[in-house]
């Protein structure tokens, strides 16, 4: 038996016709919209629910078509801009972790250095060729300042401020000093501002309030 047109029945035909989407509306909707076809189906879905179609309703199914596709057309745009935001705040994210990553790469394999870190209200002088690591040790306040340097320099500076030393806390201690802050001062502004990674008892907001009121001096 050769392939054919399959069988069809009778009532699948009326079905069919029955549910067929109609489109009488041209005497009512402008057929040059551009939402012609939505605007029809919509109203079509109406007559359908025993709602009889005159002027009043189709000029309300236009306005509410063209309504509903500028809402859809509006939240896709804030889609995507919300998505363009989020991959740039990703991407300046990444780009600050990096640069993070790579600063403490380079304070890593730093030589040595001298550094001026705050601790509550004094200024501790010390050496390290770890900067991180001993930072994360002491947990302190602020890094102030640091210098390249090794324990020759740091024996240099421990007698050049020797007269701002705290007894009751330790040799490496001094008091902020007028003289040891011009020097904090010039090596921030020699070698900029220096961002290692560190443990802290302090906010980040409460450790640049202190600074800048010390820098003030």
């Amino acid at each position: 038996m050769g392939q054919g047109r399959p069988f069809i029945p009778a009532h699948e035909h009326q079905r069919n016709e029955k549910d067929r989407i109609r489109l009488p509306f041209r005497h009512l909707v402008d057929p040059e919209d551009p939402l012609y076809y939505d605007i029809s189906f919509h109203l079509e879905m109406q007559r359908r629910a025993g709602v009889e179609i005159d002027q009043t309703v189709a000029d309300n199914a236009v306005k509410y078509i063209h309504w509903q596709k500028d809402r859809i057309k509006a939240q896709e745009d804030e889609r995507r801009a919300f998505q363009r935001a989020q991959a740039r705040e990703a991407q300046e994210a990444a780009e600050a972790w990096k640069a993070r990553r790579e600063e403490a790469r380079a304070w890593k394999e730093s030589p040595g250095i001298v550094y001026y870190i705050l601790r509550g209200s004094l200024i501790k002088i010390g050496t390290t060729t770890r900067p991180r690591q001993r930072f994360d040790s002491l947990m302190p306040d602020a890094v102030l300042a640091v210098e390249a340097g090794d324990k020759e320099l740091e024996r240099i500076r421990h007698t050049q401020f020797g007269f701002l030393r705290d007894p009751n806390v330790g040799r490496e201690y001094f008091t902020p000093g007028p003289e040891l802050l011009a020097l904090i001062r010039k090596l921030r502004e020699d070698g900029g501002v220096p961002h290692i990674p560190h443990a802290s008892l302090v906010s980040r907001e409460a450790a640049e309030a202190a600074v800048e009121e010390l820098l003030a001096l």
